[in-house]
Protein backbone atom coordinates (compact mmCIF):
# COMPACT_ATOMS: atom_id res chain seq x y z
CA UNK A 1 0.00 0.00 0.00
CA UNK A 2 2.97 2.33 1.30
CA UNK A 3 4.51 1.83 -2.31
CA UNK A 4 1.21 2.52 -4.68
CA UNK A 5 0.67 5.97 -2.30
CA UNK A 6 4.35 6.92 -2.81
CA UNK A 7 4.14 5.90 -6.78
CA UNK A 8 0.89 7.86 -7.41
CA UNK A 9 2.47 11.31 -5.64
CA UNK A 10 5.32 10.62 -7.78
CA UNK A 11 3.07 10.92 -11.12
CA UNK A 12 1.48 13.78 -9.14
CA UNK A 13 4.37 15.43 -9.31
CA UNK A 14 5.57 14.59 -13.00
CA UNK A 15 2.41 15.54 -14.28
CA UNK A 16 2.62 18.85 -12.24
CA UNK A 17 6.34 19.12 -13.87
CA UNK A 18 4.91 18.63 -17.43
CA UNK A 19 1.93 21.43 -16.60
CA UNK A 20 4.66 23.85 -15.71
CA UNK A 21 6.86 23.12 -18.50
CA UNK A 22 3.42 23.38 -21.22
CA UNK A 23 2.95 26.94 -19.49
CA UNK A 24 6.70 28.03 -19.92
CA UNK A 25 6.07 26.86 -23.45
CA UNK A 26 3.14 28.65 -24.10
CA UNK A 27 4.72 31.94 -22.68
CA UNK A 28 7.52 31.66 -24.59
CA UNK A 29 5.27 30.83 -27.75
CA UNK A 30 3.34 33.76 -27.02
CA UNK A 31 6.23 36.47 -26.30
CA UNK A 32 7.76 35.20 -29.81
CA UNK A 33 4.47 35.04 -31.98
CA UNK A 34 5.68 35.59 -35.24
CA UNK A 35 4.84 38.48 -37.53
CA UNK A 36 1.70 38.00 -39.77
CA UNK A 37 2.73 38.37 -43.39
CA UNK A 38 0.09 38.10 -46.24
CA UNK A 39 0.57 39.15 -50.09
CA UNK A 40 -1.96 39.79 -51.74
CA UNK A 41 -3.93 41.39 -54.94
CA UNK A 42 -6.02 43.36 -55.60
CA UNK A 43 -8.55 40.71 -57.23
CA UNK A 44 -8.04 38.26 -54.52
CA UNK A 45 -11.75 38.35 -53.36
CA UNK A 46 -11.80 35.02 -51.81
CA UNK A 47 -8.77 33.83 -50.07
CA UNK A 48 -9.42 35.74 -46.62
CA UNK A 49 -6.46 35.18 -44.99
CA UNK A 50 -6.01 36.55 -40.89
CA UNK A 51 -5.35 39.87 -42.57
CA UNK A 52 -6.91 41.34 -45.62
CA UNK A 53 -7.35 44.81 -48.24
CA UNK A 54 -9.99 45.45 -50.03
CA UNK A 55 -8.94 48.43 -51.43
CA UNK A 56 -11.22 49.57 -54.09
CA UNK A 57 -11.43 52.70 -56.36
CA UNK A 58 -13.94 54.62 -55.34
CA UNK A 59 -13.57 57.88 -57.55
CA UNK A 60 -11.63 58.57 -60.66
CA UNK A 61 -11.09 61.95 -62.71
CA UNK A 62 -8.90 63.40 -64.93
CA UNK A 63 -6.89 67.13 -64.09
CA UNK A 64 -5.02 69.08 -65.63
CA UNK A 65 -3.46 65.93 -68.00
CA UNK A 66 -3.39 63.83 -65.05
CA UNK A 67 -5.32 60.86 -64.13
CA UNK A 68 -6.53 60.93 -60.67
CA UNK A 69 -8.15 57.59 -58.68
CA UNK A 70 -9.22 57.87 -54.94
CA UNK A 71 -8.99 54.49 -52.99
CA UNK A 72 -11.33 53.61 -50.24
CA UNK A 73 -9.20 51.05 -48.69
CA UNK A 74 -10.71 48.74 -45.71
CA UNK A 75 -8.35 46.27 -43.75
CA UNK A 76 -9.55 43.20 -41.87
CA UNK A 77 -8.29 41.61 -38.95
CA UNK A 78 -9.85 37.93 -39.31
CA UNK A 79 -7.56 36.88 -36.55
CA UNK A 80 -8.48 36.20 -32.79
CA UNK A 81 -5.71 38.48 -31.72
CA UNK A 82 -5.74 42.01 -31.91
CA UNK A 83 -2.89 43.33 -34.27
CA UNK A 84 -0.57 46.35 -33.94
CA UNK A 85 2.44 47.81 -35.89
CA UNK A 86 0.35 46.47 -39.25
CA UNK A 87 2.31 48.13 -42.70
CA UNK A 88 1.07 48.15 -46.40
CA UNK A 89 3.59 47.84 -48.43
CA UNK A 90 2.43 48.24 -52.76
CA UNK A 91 4.10 49.77 -56.09
CA UNK A 92 2.38 52.84 -57.52
CA UNK A 93 2.61 53.25 -61.28
CA UNK A 94 5.33 54.76 -62.87
CA UNK A 95 5.37 58.91 -61.81
CA UNK A 96 2.43 58.76 -59.34
CA UNK A 97 2.14 60.73 -56.55
CA UNK A 98 -0.15 60.74 -53.71
CA UNK A 99 -2.16 64.00 -53.06
CA UNK A 100 -3.84 63.54 -50.24
CA UNK A 101 -4.63 60.46 -47.85
CA UNK A 102 -6.56 60.32 -44.05
CA UNK A 103 -5.61 57.63 -40.92
CA UNK A 104 -2.17 56.50 -42.88
CA UNK A 105 1.06 57.83 -43.04
CA UNK A 106 2.97 56.54 -46.46
CA UNK A 107 6.75 56.19 -46.60
CA UNK A 108 8.59 55.83 -50.11
CA UNK A 109 11.20 53.04 -49.38
CA UNK A 110 14.51 52.83 -51.84
CA UNK A 111 13.30 50.19 -54.12
CA UNK A 112 10.85 52.41 -55.46
CA UNK A 113 7.42 50.83 -53.13
CA UNK A 114 5.71 52.53 -50.89
CA UNK A 115 4.62 51.28 -47.59
CA UNK A 116 1.25 52.37 -46.01
CA UNK A 117 1.36 52.65 -42.14
CA UNK A 118 -0.99 53.13 -38.84
CA UNK A 119 -0.50 56.78 -37.18
CA UNK A 120 -1.53 56.11 -33.71
CA UNK A 121 0.55 59.29 -32.77
CA UNK A 122 -2.53 60.98 -34.36
CA UNK A 123 -4.83 58.52 -32.20
CA UNK A 124 -5.83 56.65 -35.82
CA UNK A 125 -5.66 52.48 -36.37
CA UNK A 126 -3.41 51.96 -33.24
CA UNK A 127 -4.25 48.29 -32.66
CA UNK A 128 -6.91 46.77 -35.05
CA UNK A 129 -9.01 44.30 -32.80
CA UNK A 130 -9.91 40.37 -33.43
CA UNK A 131 -12.66 40.12 -35.94
CA UNK A 132 -12.82 44.01 -36.73
CA UNK A 133 -11.07 46.35 -39.17
CA UNK A 134 -10.13 49.69 -39.66
CA UNK A 135 -10.46 52.26 -43.07
CA UNK A 136 -8.08 54.71 -44.78
CA UNK A 137 -7.63 56.04 -48.10
CA UNK A 138 -5.62 58.47 -50.23
CA UNK A 139 -5.68 59.96 -53.57
CA UNK A 140 -3.23 58.78 -56.44
CA UNK A 141 -2.54 60.85 -59.43
CA UNK A 142 -0.49 59.59 -62.61
CA UNK A 143 0.00 60.47 -66.24
CA UNK A 144 -1.78 56.89 -66.92
CA UNK A 145 -4.68 55.35 -65.63
CA UNK A 146 -2.97 52.64 -64.27
CA UNK A 147 -3.93 50.99 -61.18
CA UNK A 148 -2.05 49.17 -57.87
CA UNK A 149 -2.12 45.82 -58.58
CA UNK A 150 -1.19 43.94 -55.61
CA UNK A 151 0.64 44.73 -52.21
CA UNK A 152 2.19 42.52 -48.78
CA UNK A 153 0.45 42.92 -45.50
CA UNK A 154 2.21 42.64 -42.35
CA UNK A 155 1.34 42.84 -38.87
CA UNK A 156 2.41 42.43 -35.19
CA UNK A 157 0.12 40.18 -33.15
CA UNK A 158 -0.85 40.44 -29.24
CA UNK A 159 -0.99 37.22 -28.49
CA UNK A 160 -2.61 36.03 -25.77
CA UNK A 161 -1.75 32.00 -23.62
CA UNK A 162 -5.93 31.88 -23.95
CA UNK A 163 -5.67 32.42 -27.31
CA UNK A 164 -4.36 28.16 -27.63
CA UNK A 165 -5.88 25.05 -26.81
CA UNK A 166 -3.18 23.68 -25.27
CA UNK A 167 -4.33 27.16 -22.29
CA UNK A 168 -7.07 24.65 -21.40
CA UNK A 169 -5.79 21.48 -21.91
CA UNK A 170 -3.19 22.19 -19.11
CA UNK A 171 -5.78 23.92 -16.90
CA UNK A 172 -7.60 20.76 -17.15
CA UNK A 173 -4.54 18.82 -16.31
CA UNK A 174 -4.21 20.79 -13.29
CA UNK A 175 -8.10 20.15 -12.32
CA UNK A 176 -7.63 16.43 -12.39
CA UNK A 177 -4.04 16.28 -10.98
CA UNK A 178 -5.70 18.52 -7.95
CA UNK A 179 -8.44 16.19 -7.97
CA UNK A 180 -5.88 12.85 -8.08
CA UNK A 181 -3.77 14.44 -5.33
CA UNK A 182 -6.55 15.27 -3.10
CA UNK A 183 -8.14 11.55 -3.26
CA UNK A 184 -4.29 9.90 -2.62
CA UNK A 185 -4.09 12.40 0.26
CA UNK A 186 -7.24 11.69 1.82
CA UNK A 187 -6.86 8.03 1.10
CA UNK A 188 -3.23 8.57 3.08
CA UNK A 189 -5.19 10.10 5.90
CA UNK A 190 -7.29 6.96 6.43
CA UNK A 191 -4.73 4.47 6.13
CA UNK A 192 -2.71 6.38 8.93
CA UNK A 193 -5.89 6.40 10.88
CA UNK A 194 -6.65 3.16 10.13
CA UNK A 195 -2.81 1.71 10.68
CA UNK A 196 -3.17 3.50 14.18
CA UNK A 197 -6.73 1.68 14.85
CA UNK A 198 -5.22 -1.45 13.46
CA UNK A 199 -1.98 -1.42 15.58
CA UNK A 200 -4.18 -0.38 18.76
CA UNK A 201 -6.84 -3.24 18.27
CA UNK A 202 -3.19 -5.52 17.13
CA UNK A 203 -1.76 -4.73 20.72
CA UNK A 204 -4.83 -5.57 22.43
CA UNK A 205 -5.25 -8.90 20.76
CA UNK A 206 -1.35 -9.59 21.71
CA UNK A 207 -1.61 -8.43 25.12
CA UNK A 208 -4.61 -10.60 25.64
CA UNK A 209 -3.05 -13.70 24.01
CA UNK A 210 0.26 -13.59 25.85
CA UNK A 211 -1.81 -12.78 29.08
CA UNK A 212 -3.98 -16.11 28.09
CA UNK A 213 -0.99 -18.12 27.38
CA UNK A 214 1.46 -17.10 30.46
CA UNK A 215 -1.32 -18.19 32.56
CA UNK A 216 -1.11 -21.33 30.35
CA UNK A 217 2.88 -21.53 31.18
CA UNK A 218 2.09 -20.69 34.78
CA UNK A 219 1.05 -24.12 35.20
CA UNK A 220 4.26 -25.24 34.54
CA UNK A 221 7.46 -23.37 36.11
CA UNK A 222 9.83 -24.76 33.54
CA UNK A 223 8.02 -23.76 30.69
CA UNK A 224 6.98 -20.09 31.60
CA UNK A 225 7.52 -17.84 28.47
CA UNK A 226 7.46 -21.00 26.16
CA UNK A 227 4.46 -19.87 23.86
CA UNK A 228 6.07 -16.18 23.59
CA UNK A 229 9.36 -17.58 22.58
CA UNK A 230 7.60 -19.99 20.21
CA UNK A 231 5.55 -17.33 18.75
CA UNK A 232 8.44 -15.09 18.29
CA UNK A 233 10.52 -17.97 17.01
CA UNK A 234 7.79 -18.96 14.33
CA UNK A 235 7.22 -15.62 13.15
CA UNK A 236 10.99 -15.03 12.65
CA UNK A 237 10.91 -18.39 10.35
CA UNK A 238 7.94 -17.13 8.69
CA UNK A 239 9.17 -14.03 7.55
CA UNK A 240 12.42 -16.02 6.23
CA UNK A 241 9.95 -17.71 3.96
CA UNK A 242 8.68 -14.56 2.63
CA UNK A 243 5.32 -14.21 4.87
CA UNK A 244 3.27 -11.40 3.95
CA UNK A 245 2.82 -9.09 6.80
CA UNK A 246 -1.05 -10.42 7.41
CA UNK A 247 0.35 -14.07 7.08
CA UNK A 248 2.86 -13.06 9.61
CA UNK A 249 0.54 -11.28 12.05
CA UNK A 250 -1.97 -14.71 11.98
CA UNK A 251 1.43 -16.80 12.38
CA UNK A 252 2.49 -15.28 15.37
CA UNK A 253 -1.16 -15.85 16.67
CA UNK A 254 -1.26 -19.49 15.88
CA UNK A 255 2.18 -19.89 17.69
CA UNK A 256 0.99 -18.24 20.61
CA UNK A 257 -1.95 -20.55 21.51
CA UNK A 258 -0.38 -23.87 20.09
CA UNK A 259 -0.44 -25.36 23.74
CA UNK A 260 -3.59 -23.48 24.94
CA UNK A 261 -4.38 -27.77 25.56
CA UNK A 262 -2.43 -28.14 28.38
CA UNK A 263 -4.71 -26.07 30.13
CA UNK A 264 -6.94 -29.46 30.75
CA UNK A 265 -3.67 -31.21 31.84
CA UNK A 266 -2.66 -32.31 35.68
CA UNK A 267 0.07 -29.80 36.90
CA UNK A 268 1.13 -33.15 38.32
CA UNK A 269 1.65 -34.57 34.43
CA UNK A 270 3.07 -31.09 33.77
CA UNK A 271 5.43 -30.67 36.23
CA UNK A 272 6.86 -34.63 36.73
CA UNK A 273 10.51 -34.25 37.08
CA UNK A 274 11.11 -38.14 35.93
CA UNK A 275 9.90 -39.95 32.81
CA UNK A 276 6.06 -40.13 32.22
CA UNK A 277 4.40 -43.09 32.10
CA UNK A 278 2.78 -44.40 28.84
CA UNK A 279 -0.68 -43.62 30.30
CA UNK A 280 0.64 -39.73 31.39
CA UNK A 281 2.29 -39.10 27.92
CA UNK A 282 -1.21 -40.29 26.20
CA UNK A 283 -2.55 -37.40 28.61
CA UNK A 284 -0.15 -34.93 27.56
CA UNK A 285 -0.31 -36.08 23.82
CA UNK A 286 -4.40 -34.87 24.55
CA UNK A 287 -3.35 -31.18 24.66
CA UNK A 288 -3.53 -30.93 21.03
CA UNK A 289 -6.88 -32.15 20.24
CA UNK A 290 -7.83 -30.37 23.34
CA UNK A 291 -6.48 -27.07 22.24
CA UNK A 292 -7.93 -27.71 18.82
CA UNK A 293 -11.88 -28.28 20.60
CA UNK A 294 -10.86 -24.88 22.40
CA UNK A 295 -10.24 -23.00 19.58
CA UNK A 296 -12.78 -24.34 16.75
CA UNK A 297 -14.70 -21.22 17.40
CA UNK A 298 -12.05 -18.81 16.64
CA UNK A 299 -12.70 -17.80 13.11
CA UNK A 300 -10.90 -14.61 12.72
CA UNK A 301 -7.54 -16.45 12.81
CA UNK A 302 -7.22 -18.69 9.66
CA UNK A 303 -5.31 -21.85 10.53
CA UNK A 304 -5.21 -21.55 14.65
CA UNK A 305 -6.90 -24.72 15.05
CA UNK A 306 -4.08 -26.56 12.60
CA UNK A 307 -1.53 -25.39 14.65
CA UNK A 308 -2.72 -26.60 17.41
CA UNK A 309 -3.41 -30.09 16.48
CA UNK A 310 -1.01 -30.69 14.48
CA UNK A 311 2.19 -29.23 15.62
CA UNK A 312 3.14 -32.05 16.85
CA UNK A 313 3.09 -34.41 14.12
CA UNK A 314 6.12 -35.69 12.28
CA UNK A 315 7.64 -35.02 8.97
CA UNK A 316 7.98 -38.99 8.32
CA UNK A 317 4.65 -39.79 10.00
CA UNK A 318 5.00 -40.98 13.47
CA UNK A 319 3.64 -38.12 14.83
CA UNK A 320 0.46 -37.32 16.80
CA UNK A 321 -2.77 -37.02 16.92
CA UNK A 322 -3.18 -38.61 13.58
CA UNK A 323 0.12 -39.52 12.02
CA UNK A 324 0.00 -37.30 9.23
CA UNK A 325 3.66 -36.81 7.09
CA UNK A 326 5.19 -34.52 4.63
CA UNK A 327 3.39 -31.81 3.23
CA UNK A 328 0.32 -33.38 4.37
CA UNK A 329 0.90 -31.27 7.93
CA UNK A 330 -0.23 -28.01 7.39
CA UNK A 331 3.06 -25.78 7.38
CA UNK A 332 1.44 -23.10 9.71
CA UNK A 333 2.24 -26.85 12.14
CA UNK A 334 5.42 -28.30 10.84
CA UNK A 335 6.61 -24.56 11.22
CA UNK A 336 5.78 -24.56 14.98
CA UNK A 337 6.99 -27.57 15.04
CA UNK A 338 10.70 -26.97 14.59
CA UNK A 339 10.17 -23.33 16.72
CA UNK A 340 8.76 -25.72 19.40
CA UNK A 341 11.59 -28.08 19.60
CA UNK A 342 14.24 -25.48 19.48
CA UNK A 343 12.52 -24.04 22.45
CA UNK A 344 12.45 -27.11 23.96
CA UNK A 345 15.87 -27.85 23.55
CA UNK A 346 17.56 -23.95 24.39
CA UNK A 347 15.66 -24.22 27.51
CA UNK A 348 15.70 -25.59 31.18
CA UNK A 349 13.31 -28.64 31.97
CA UNK A 350 12.30 -30.27 35.27
CA UNK A 351 14.10 -32.71 33.88
CA UNK A 352 17.16 -31.62 32.39
CA UNK A 353 19.32 -28.39 31.53
CA UNK A 354 19.00 -26.42 28.07
CA UNK A 355 21.49 -28.39 25.18
CA UNK A 356 24.31 -26.26 24.33
CA UNK A 357 23.83 -24.39 20.65
CA UNK A 358 26.19 -26.92 19.02
CA UNK A 359 24.01 -29.97 19.90
CA UNK A 360 21.13 -28.28 19.17
CA UNK A 361 21.94 -27.68 15.45
CA UNK A 362 23.21 -31.25 15.41
CA UNK A 363 19.55 -32.34 16.18
CA UNK A 364 17.70 -30.20 13.70
CA UNK A 365 20.08 -31.83 11.16
CA UNK A 366 19.21 -35.47 12.63
CA UNK A 367 15.77 -34.84 12.52
CA UNK A 368 15.40 -33.35 8.98
CA UNK A 369 13.42 -35.19 7.14
CA UNK A 370 12.15 -36.88 10.30
CA UNK A 371 10.67 -35.03 12.76
CA UNK A 372 10.97 -32.24 10.56
CA UNK A 373 10.42 -30.45 7.23
CA UNK A 374 13.65 -30.46 5.93
CA UNK A 375 13.10 -26.78 4.30
CA UNK A 376 11.89 -25.31 7.70
CA UNK A 377 15.42 -26.77 9.47
CA UNK A 378 17.17 -25.25 6.43
CA UNK A 379 15.55 -21.88 7.40
CA UNK A 380 16.29 -22.74 11.15
CA UNK A 381 19.48 -23.20 11.29
CA UNK A 382 20.33 -20.18 8.87
CA UNK A 383 18.59 -17.95 11.61
CA UNK A 384 20.82 -19.73 14.01
CA UNK A 385 23.92 -18.64 12.37
CA UNK A 386 22.60 -15.30 11.81
CA UNK A 387 22.82 -14.77 15.88
CA UNK A 388 18.83 -14.19 15.63
CA UNK A 389 17.94 -15.96 18.71
CA UNK A 390 21.00 -15.02 20.31
CA UNK A 391 20.44 -14.59 24.33
CA UNK A 392 16.65 -15.51 24.20
CA UNK A 393 15.66 -19.38 25.98
CA UNK A 394 14.66 -18.65 29.46
CA UNK A 395 13.23 -15.04 29.57
CA UNK A 396 10.32 -13.76 27.85
CA UNK A 397 10.84 -12.20 24.03
CA UNK A 398 9.58 -8.93 24.21
CA UNK A 399 7.23 -8.69 21.20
Amino acid sequence: MYKSRKAAFIIGAIVFVLIAAGFIFLFIRVKNTPEITVVQTVDDTKNKGDLYVEMPIIKSWNDSGFHANQYGATLYNNTYNNVKDWSITLSFPNNAKVNDSWNISLYENEDGTVTIINTPNQGFNDIIEPKDFITFGFILFSNSDEEITDFVIKATPEAKITDYPLYYILLFMIFINIVFLSINIAVVIKDHQYKVRTEHDRKIIIQSMKTFTNFIDAKDKYTRGHSIRVGFYTKKIAEKMDFDEDELDNIYYIALLHDVGKINISDSILNKPGKLDEEERNIIETHTTNGAQILKDFNSVPHIVEGARYHHERYDGNGYPEGLAGENIPLVARIICVADAFDAMNSDRCYRKAYPMERIVKELKEGAGKQFDPEVVKVMLELIEENVFYGIGKEDNEE
